[in-house]
């Protein structure tokens, strides 16, 4: 019990968004995660495995990603460091996560992705109380750990006794309301299809009871959604903008327009990204013209991202073997029935669609170190062809 406290308050505090609130609200500090994860790693550091040699690696990726970023003249190093900064903690989460057994059980996972889940609701609370709706409010999203969150509602589809569905029924759409994103609540939307879709595949008689629930809370929910635009529209402007107009006009808006806009100019520009061009600059840029820039075209898509700093021909070998990884594991499940492996294929599909349009690599330390982590942990279940945690 005492080990799923701490685990839980680890994701709580750690993990979770409410990370942003208590270092960038509270005490005015950049989002440091390592203040928190550096302790953590010295405290725990004889059951770590971190081999000197991939750290001496990532030091070495890091460092060149940043010099030849850096050859780019729009670009200084205070432009490319925070990209840098996110590629180190993303790479070192990836060792530990492929190279050690951090959670044994999945009760022990089930307490920490549940400390992230009510980090990031309560982090949405305390924003929309205090910031929505007064004189501050702007068009804003509340920034969510995408991964681990999304982990809670998978692992309570698959793993815990129906009377838990009441709980996602009622959390996840209140902080995917908070969270006034369209993402969060698309991705959220796409990874309980998929761990009902996957639960039915196995268990083909739980269609009939998996159908009369996604039915009844999809009427329940769009019944409030419905009722209450004109309460949120007085509420607050910005979060009607968010939740009904773009929602009505989704990838028909001009919001939308530019995130579709860079893919079709890598289409129609490919040579340029013929070669690997380092780490991109934290700076939005557009062209005299209005046209979106190579500079610009990364926005909020960690595809484009990653196409610009390796270039055209290691950035299908990325995606290559991320998309392996995913016939992996649902392979591994479609064999060994084990629910592990479904939970694992349902986040990759998720992440695969959010990095379409979701926020780019250029983002909150606690979602790279967790979305890094977990794909090192993918890794090691593959290539040992073990399983990592006890089912």
């Amino acid at each position: 019990m005492k080990n799923k406290i701490l685990l839980f308050s680890i994701g709580f505090v750690v993990f979770s968004s409410f990370l942003n609130f208590l270092t960038v609200r509270l005490l005015g500090l950049p989002c440091v995660i390592e203040f928190f994860v550096l302790p953590l790693m010295y405290i725990y550091r004889r059951n770590l495995n971190i081999p000197t040699i991939e750290v001496f690696y990532v030091f070495v990726f890091v460092l060149l990603g940043t010099l030849i970023g850096s050859i780019n003249p729009v670009y200084t190093i205070s432009d490319i460091i925070p990209i840098s900064r996110c590629f180190l903690i993303g790479s070192i989460a990836f060792i530990i996560g492929k190279n050690n057994n951090v959670f044994k059980n999945i009760d022990n996972l089930y307490s920490f992705c549940f400390g992230v889940f009510c980090g990031d609701f309560v982090n949405a609370l305390i924003l929309m109380t205090t910031i929505l709706g007064t004189k501050y409010d702007r068009e804003y999203a509340v920034d969510i750990n995408i991964i681990f969150s999304v982990l809670w509602v998978i692992l309570t589809i698959l793993y815990k006794k129906p009377k838990y569905l009441i709980a996602v029924l009622v959390l996840v759409p209140s902080l995917a309301f908070m969270s006034v994103s369209r993402g969060v609540s698309t991705f959220f939307l796409v990874a309980i299809i998929l761990a009902f879709f996957l639960k039915i595949i196995k268990n083909p008689s739980k269609i009939v009871f998996i159908g009369t629930f996604l039915t009844v809370s999809f009427f329940i929910l769009s019944d409030i959604y419905i009722n209450n635009e004109e309460t949120v529209r007085k509420f607050s402007p910005s979060m009607h903008f968010r939740l009904y107009k773009k929602v009505r006009t989704y990838g028909k808006n001009k919001t939308d327009g530019g995130r579709i806009a860079p893919y079709y100019w890598a289409a129609e520009n490919i040579t340029y990204y013929t070669f690997p061009r380092g780490f991109l600059g934290k700076k939005v840029l557009r062209s005299g013209g209005g046209q979106n820039t190579p500079l610009m075209s990364p926005w909020d898509s960690s595809y484009m991202e990653l196409l610009y700093t390796f270039g055209f021909i290691l950035f299908v070998i990325i995606l290559l073997v991320f998309l392996y990884k995913l016939y992996m594991c649902f392979i591994l499940y479609v064999h060994s029935g084990k629910l592990l492996f479904a939970t694992i294929t349902v986040l990759l599909v998720t992440m695969f669609i959010e990095h379409f349009f979701g926020y780019g690599l250029i983002r909150s330390p606690f979602t790279i170190a967790s979305s890094w982590g977990f794909l090192g942990y993918v890794w090691q279940i593959t290539e040992k062809r073990k399983y990592v945690i006890e089912i």
